[in-house]
């Protein structure tokens, strides 16, 4: 009887840590050509989840937010890029974050959400020697 009510004690204990704060995984996509740092501010701390590579780099974090500072304001930076977001209880567990190829942050954005980067056409220019076209 001991063994279960211990047992019974340390699930209950564990739900209970477990239910004290909000986590939410983000993805940080880079769009541009460097490299950039990438920080995390929370109602907490500030973090740096680390460096994300150039030309559509990835970097993975998991940020947690006690459930008491809900709804709570967080920043996403990537170098200069920037945004915030309002984490609450029915935020998604997974966020997405692009920095667009003109340096600039989008999202949050959620699974089902679309991020387009559009790239501007350069000129072509051919170069070649005279040919006759015969049909």
């Amino acid at each position: 009887m001991k063994k279960v009510s211990l047992m019974i004690a340390a699930v209950m204990l564990a739900s209970a840590a477990t239910g004290c704060s909000k986590k939410v995984e983000l993805t940080v996509v880079n769009h541009t050509d460097v490299a950039r740092t990438v920080q995390l501010t929370t109602p907490d701390q500030t973090l740096t989840l680390g460096t994300v590579g150039p030309s559509n780099g990835q970097l993975t974090g998991t940020m947690s937010v006690k459930v008491s500072d809900l709804p709570a304001q967080v920043r996403v930076a990537a170098g200069s890029a920037a945004t915030n977001a309002t984490v609450t209880e029915d935020s998604p567990r997974k966020w997405w974050f692009h920095v667009t190829s003109s340096g600039e942050m989008a999202g949050p954005y959620g699974k089902d959400d679309v991020h387009v980067e559009t790239v501007k056409d350069a000129e072509l220019n051919v170069k070649g020697g005279q040919r006759m076209i015969v049909r």
